[in-house]
């Protein structure tokens, strides 16, 4: 389910950024020097192994060490649902504003996404480019810019802020949690956890105050993709983010 949300995604901004991001597999431009690469994988097990270094990467494992024992049944699942209870706290997550970076094995977009009650808007950026979804939950409009071009439809966009989608981690025949540490993410304190589906390995940074995840780090046959937040902002943004400006001509 997870990946079928994330496939959406991806599949929305192809349809509705600039033509920069359609001609890339996981969409956007290739990531600047320094930036993600391949060696992500370091920070996530792979299906039932741990990596070496352990979960977060780091010096290899001693061989001759005694493996770390496992949580006994009843344990595991008190964790497990610890996390899921965490998880269900971001199911009341109300308005909220942040900046994310998208990225995948071939590229990365970056996006800015508000809430506020029934409004929603998505900005993603490629180079000077943007392209905007405005829904009030009844229709939705998308326009680009600088063409200042767009239209309407009568129907409601997908929250597409919110991936990975909470509702989808609390399917318990797919995700069974294992919590591996603590971390700051964007100024909150984080569980990091990690569960794996029939696709692959994920790990999930959640805000223990927000109950959401904000951070993200996945594989799958066609490589990894990655999702981090920051600037995020409890409250609502101003009503005025959501007004489409005056010059931008819609095509209903």
């Amino acid at each position: 389910m997870l990946r079928q949300i994330i496939a959406m995604f991806l599949i929305f901004f192809i349809a509705v950024a600039p033509a920069g991001l359609a001609g890339c597999g996981g969409g956007g431009s290739e990531p600047p020097p320094g930036g993600v690469g391949d060696d992500i994988l370091d920070d996530l097990p792979s299906l039932g192994e741990t990596p070496p270094g352990g979960p977060a990467g780091g010096e290899p494992a001693d061989p001759d060490a005694d493996p770390e024992p496992d949580l006994d049944p009843e344990a595991a699942a008190a964790e497990h649902q610890e996390i899921r209870e965490l998880l269900r706290k971001g199911l009341e997550a109300g308005d909220i504003s942040y900046s994310a970076v998208f990225s995948t094995s071939s590229g990365q977009f970056s996006y800015d996404f508000y809430r506020r009650e029934n409004l929603s808007k998505m900005v993603t950026r490629e180079g000077d480019s943007q392209s905007v979804s405005i829904s009030d939950g009844k229709s939705t409009i998308y326009y680009s810019l600088p063409e200042k071009i767009g239209y309407r439809m009568m129907e409601a966009g997908d929250d597409m802020g919110l991936v990975p989608d909470t509702e989808a981690l609390l399917n318990e025949e797919i995700y069974r949690f294992r919590a591996v540490g603590g971390e700051t993410i964007a100024g909150l304190a984080c569980q990091v956890v990690e569960t794996e589906d029939e696709f692959g390995a994920l790990k999930i940074w959640i805000s223990k105050t927000l109950g959401l995840p904000v951070k993200y780090i996945g594989s799958d046959s066609g490589g990894w993709y990655r999702l981090e937040l920051s600037n995020i902002q409890t409250g609502p943004p101003s009503e005025n983010i959501f007004a489409v400006p005056s010059d931008v001509v819609l095509n209903n």
